[in-house]
Order: structure tokens, then C-alpha cells, then sequence
């Protein structure tokens, strides 16, 4: 909230508060206030129709013509309404200043003190700015008034005056203050409702409140693991943590500083996070108000999404050997090609089950015997050659495994050469040259990206060329992670008929 202001420095909060709180009331407002002033005018006039008081009805009639352009203001809008109220608070004023024919002492103490009660309740009917300046223009308006028809400016009436005014606009800017407050508390409220169902969803989190002024996390609540738990322990896991080539703690800064800037309530973002030699799915929401908290989650693994996939893979399953028992019983012509595109399908997804039920170990692998194994994923016609010495590679024998299969099957040609590079004698990148379809590598990739961030720092496909750079270190999966499972969506489109 602004300190001069007061309006809200989130957008879309100050929106709601003006469409939940402060429209529907100025609605009412003014339906009742310009009723209350037509009726007025109404009798003032007839009263002086009756006594031929034309002095009196001609400012009446003006001061009508002014309320009839009030129809040119939607009472559902915004800011026509603080305007209107604005408007008729000033006109209505003025009326009573130079244009109300005088009366006697009493009539005229009477007259002057409800006026007053009629403009502090509009004033209160607007935003802080607009009081502002109505408080201003009328306090201006009777300097006018008593310098225009007083032979002696009394300088203590002046004086008390302008600290009335004064006091007035102090209490009118506290009022406002606390009903925005009072405004935000809800919105805290709700906040905290919504982050409260998040946790209900996932039981390990990190809660961390973030105080923008010294720029350092003051709270935090942790149920991720026994070892993460205190602030400190929490601290140390978001420096140690690496989002990309920063700490997760650099991270959450950038996103806060960027996002503050847009002034924006809820942020969510999902990013992959290297942990200890672990990676892990994060899940990590920005809440923005008077302080921002932020909720970290990790994906866990749910006992509904496993039966799910389960039940696609059984599907998948089912409509292979459907295709194997109606070529096999009926004696259906088949090409060799398409034999060889629902063997290698069974056999990923024999591969996929294998690394969804058994733990993964980092070991020293021969790339030479790899090679050997992974022949019969190829065309009968494709020769698989290493140019250059046997290499050994510290991987994930599974993943590595099965991500040259997804090489080898998109192959397109009767050569792969494959070349090996290496730094300081670990191998860090490989290179296949020969024709690839890379459409069906990227969404073999694309399915796996997790399991592959473990082994690889980056593949870059292109028809002709596939280069594969190793990771430094090897990284395991985090514990209660959930695995994305393979769909092979891809196959099933374009070889199951």
C-alpha cells in the first residue's frame, strides 16, 4: 500500500477492493444522496412558486439543471462515481455559499452545521486523493465566500479554519487506511487458505516468508526431509541447491525482484533443482501481499497417477499383441519394417518398467559393449561403427541404455558413426553422424527429460549430426520424486494400425 496514497500497490488487489468493497457502497450512496437532493429541491422550489419568491426559484433552477447532468454518469463505473461525488459535494456547497438567500442567525448556524454533515459523509465516500481535493476546493471556496462579504477578515477565524480542515483531511486519511487495512487482512487470509490446500495436496514443503526490506528470509517451516527442517538447514538447502548455473536461492530473488515489478498475487513456477547429487521436480509458489511467502513443494509420488500409468502401459501392451496375434492367426502380409517398429515398442517399454521398479546405480560402463547391445534397436541394414578407441563412462547404465536405443531406432540410414571426446580422460561428449528423424528423437526426449538431466547436460539433435554432452557428475533422483512416465504416443499414431 502506498504510504501517501494508500492505494495498493498490487493491481489486481486494488481492482478487487474497488469492485468487491467500494463500488457496490458509492452505489448506494449516491441512489440515496440524490434522491434525498431532488426531494429537496423539489419542495425548496414549490415552497417558492407559492410565495412568489423568484429570487429564491431561480438558483433553485440552476442548481437543478446542475444535478440533471448527474444522468450523464454511470453509477456502475468507477470513476464516474467518484467524480459524481465530487461534483454534487462542490455544487451543492456553492449553492449554499453565494446563491441560498440568507435567514436569521439560527436558521443560518442550523443550515450551515448539516451542510458540513452532508459534505463529511461524501468526503468519506471517496477515495483518499479525491477527499484531498474536495476538502481543498471547499476550504477555498469559503475563504472566498468570507473575504467577498466580510469588511474584516478575522485571522483566528482563518486560522482555526485551516486546522479544522486540516484535522479533517488527518482523520480521513486514518479512516481510509484502516479500512484498506482491514481489506488486506482478508486477502492474508485468504492467501494462507490457498497455500493451506497446496499443503494438503503434498506433505513435504518448505514455507518461507520473505521480508523485502532487509532483503533475508525471517520464517520458515519445513517438512521435506529429517535433514531439512530448521531455518538454518533450510538456508543452507536453497544455497547449496542449483537451478541451473545458479543457487536456488538466487533464483527465488530474481523471480521475486521480477515479479514485484508487476505487482502480480500468486506466482507458480515448476523447475528442475540439482540437490547433494540428486535432482528433484520442485513445485514453488510466490504469494505475494504485504511481505511475500513462498511455498516449496516436491513432487511426490501418488499411489492414483502410478495405477493410471500402469493401466496405459497395459492398453499400449494389449494393442501390440492384438496387432502380433492378427498378423501371426491370420496370416496378415507384414513388412519387415513394421515388425521391426512394434518389437522395438514392446522393448521400450520393457526397458521404461525396468527403470520405474529398480533403484538407480551410477556405474563404469564399456560404450563398445553398449554399442553391441543396443544393434538389434536398428534396421537389419545399419552398420554401427566407433571410430576411435574403446571408451569406459561413468553413467546410468539404464538411462545411457536406453537413450541410445531411442538413438539408434530414429535412424534413417545404412551408417551411424559414432565419435567420443574427451576431457582431462572422462569422456564428455559423442558424436552420431548419419541421417536421423529428428522429429521422433525430440519426442523420445521430450518424454524422458528427467531421467536425462541424471546423465546429460544438453543433446542437440539435427538430421545429419547428434551431439551428446555428458553430465560432470552423475545425479540421482530425490526421494518422493514421482518419474514422468513414457508414453509412446509417437508409435502408437504412426505404426499401430
Amino acid at each position: 500500500m502506498h504510504k501517501i496514497t494508500l492505494k495498493f500497490l498490487d493491481q489486481s488487489i486494488e481492482q478487487k477492493y474497488q469492485q468487491e468493497h467500494q463500488i457496490p457502497k458509492r452505489r448506494t450512496h449516491l441512489k440515496i444522496f440524490m434522491l434525498f437532493f431532488i426531494v429537496l429541491q423539489i419542495i425548496k422550489l414549490t415552497i417558492a412558486l407559492i410565495i412568489k419568491n423568484y429570487a429564491v426559484a431561480y438558483p433553485i433552477l440552476g442548481m437543478m439543471g446542475c444535478t440533471a447532468i448527474s444522468k450523464f454518469f454511470n453509477f456502475n463505473k468507477e470513476y464516474h462515481q467518484r467524480a459524481l461525488i465530487i461534483y454534487i459535494n462542490i455544487c451543492f456547497s456553492i449553492y449554499v455559499l453565494f446563491f441560498d438567500p440568507p435567514s436569521d442567525t439560527p436558521t443560518m448556524y442550523f443550515r450551515g452545521a448539516h451542510q458540513m454533515i452532508i459534505n463529511v459523509i461524501n468526503i468519506l465516500g471517496t477515495e483518499f486523493l479525491d477527499s484531498t481535493m474536495t476538502i481543498t476546493v471547499l476550504y477555498s471556496l469559503r475563504i472566498f465566500h468570507l473575504i467577498k462579504n466580510s469588511a474584516i477578515i478575522d485571522i483566528t477565524s482563518v486560522i482555526m479554519g485551516f486546522g479544522s480542515n486540516f484535522s479533517l483531511l488527518v482523520i480521513v486519511y486514518l479512516y481510509h487506511k484502516a479500512i484498506r487495512s482491514q481489506f488486506l487482512l482478508t486477502q492474508i487470509d485468504q492467501r494462507w487458505e490457498n497455500i493451506l490446500k497446496q499443503i494438503l495436496h503434498n506433505q513435504k514443503f518448505i514455507l518461507i516468508n520473505f521480508q523485502i526490506q532487509k532483503l533475508q528470509f525471517q520464517s520458515v517451516t519445513s517438512t521435506l526431509s529429517q535433514t531439512i527442517q530448521s531455518k538454518e538447514e533450510v538456508l543452507n538447502f536453497l544455497r547449496e541447491s542449483k537451478v541451473e548455473n545458479d543457487s536456488l536461492e538466487q533464483y527465488l530473488f530474481h523471480k521475486l525482484q521480477d515479479y514485484s515489478q508487476n505487482y502480480q498475487e500468486i506466482i507458480n513456477h515448476a523447475v528442475n533443482v540439482k540437490f547433494n547429487k540428486q535432482i528433484m521436480q520442485v513445485d514453488f509458489s510466490i504469494f505475494f501481499g504485504n511481505q511475500p511467502t513462498i511455498l516449496i513443494q516436491i513432487r511426490s509420488s501418488k499411489l492414483d497417477s502410478q495405477n493410471y500409468e500402469i493401466q496405459k502401459v497395459c492398453k499400449q501392451y494389449l494393442k501390440l499383441l492384438i496387432v502380433f496375434i492378427r498378423i501371426i492367426k491370420e496370416n496378415r502380409p507384414f513388412d519387415k519394417i513394421q515388425f521391426h517398429n512394434l518389437a522395438n515398442n514392446i522393448q521400450f517399454q520393457d526397458l521404461m518398467i525396468q527403470i520405474w521398479n529398480s533403484q538407480l546405480i551410477c556405474k563404469t560402463i564399456s560404450l563398445k559393449k553398449q554399442l553391441q547391445k543396443i544393434q538389434k534397436f536398428s534396421n537389419p541394414n545399419t552398420k554401427i561403427q566407433l571410430v576411435s578407441p574403446n571408451y569406459f563412462i561413468n553413467t546410468i547404465p539404464k538411462i545411457f541404455y536406453l537413450l541410445l536405443a531411442f538413438i539408434v531406432d530414429c535412424q534413417t540410414s545404412e551408417l551411424i558413426i559414432i565419435k567420443g571426446e574427451t576431457l582431462e580422460t572422462n569422456l564428455n561428449k559423442i558424436k552420431f553422424q548419419g541421417k536421423f528423424n529428428v522429429r521422433k528423437l525430440n519426442y523420445y526426449i521430450s518424454k524422458i527429460k528427467f531421467y536425462l538431466l541424471l546423465i546429460c547436460k544438453e543433446i542437440n539433435a539435427e538430421q545429419f549430426c547428434i551431439n551428446l554432452e555428458l553430465n560432470d557428475e552423475i545425479f540421482l533422483p530425490f526421494t518422493n520424486v514421482i518419474m514422468p512416465q513414457l508414453n509412446f504416443g509417437y508409435l502408437k499414431n504412426n505404426v499401430i494400425k
